[in-house]
């Protein structure tokens, strides 16, 4: 399985730090919290962190204060801020302050999943190690003929895929092995692909997850809200590259 990346949570409400913890240890995370800016401090010191999510109105030091001291300190540690006191001026101030994404409350839960991920990769990039490339494919579908063709173009890709005919084969493939993306039909016996993203996502956000379809239940495909990509059957096979290529790296 992946290593998980580490978050803090610094809010001095105990029931936003509960629910947040909860919902990225959920998503795959290993959340920490702290109470206020000088125990986010000694939290940092004494661990290794791999981005804060911030609230701007605390006690003793706010946010702002915080995020001085994190970016003094460790310049390279994404920061990301919250608070429903969002004027210009905290906007101007939070930016000055080198945050690395901005969240006004109330907000969704995977609009910071997003961002989360997003300023993760970023820090990545900026450590000067290569973005490590879409390489294991699980392909996940119970059409015979179809997967067995995807098994023969996927190698001449570049890529090293792996076949499942269904959900449940597919779970037990992924408890034993990584794989950076899931390439999966719609509609599967038993579990739907739907239901197979759910369940991949909520173990391992950061495995990309693209589903495939000639049964759209909706023409704008908002029913694939929570895959990274998504494929209207017939296409040309080609447009699987194109998509694994546009996608941002997974990370490591």
């Amino acid at each position: 399985m992946p290593i998980r990346k580490t978050v803090l949570v610094v809010d001095d409400d105990e029931r936003i730090l509960s629910l947040l913890q909860e919902t990225l240890n959920a998503a795959g995370y290993r959340a920490l919290t702290a109470g206020g800016g000088p125990e986010a401090m000694r939290r940092l010191t004494a661990e290794e962190v791999d981005a804060v999510i911030a609230d701007i109105k605390m006690p003793e030091w706010d946010g702002l204060t915080l995020l001085d001291r994190i970016k003094a300190q460790w310049p390279d540690l994404p920061v990301i801020m919250v608070t429903a006191y969002a004027d210009q001026d905290i906007r101007d101030r939070v930016q000055l302050g080198g945050a690395d994404g901005f969240l006004t409350k109330p907000f969704r839960i995977d609009k910071l999943e997003g961002m989360l991920k997003n300023v993760l990769a970023a820090a990545i990039q900026r450590s000067g190690k290569p973005p490590r490339k879409i390489e294991t494919v699980l392909v996940v579908e119970d059409d015979d003929e179809f997967r067995q063709i995807l098994m023969g173009i996927l190698p001449a890709m570049g890529y090293q895929p792996t076949e499942a005919a269904d959900g449940e084969s597919a779970l037990k493939l992924l408890a034993d092995q990584r794989f950076d993306a899931v390439i999966s039909d719609y509609m599967l016996p038993r579990m739907t692909g739907a239901e197979l993203m759910r369940t991949i996502k909520a173990a391992t956000p950061e495995t990309i997850v693209i589903m495939i379809t000639g049964y759209a239940p909706s023409v704008d495909g908002k029913e694939f809200g929570d895959a990274d990509g998504y494929l209207m059957k017939p296409f040309r096979f080609d447009e699987i590259d194109k998509l694994l290529k546009k996608l941002p790296p997974p990370l490591r």
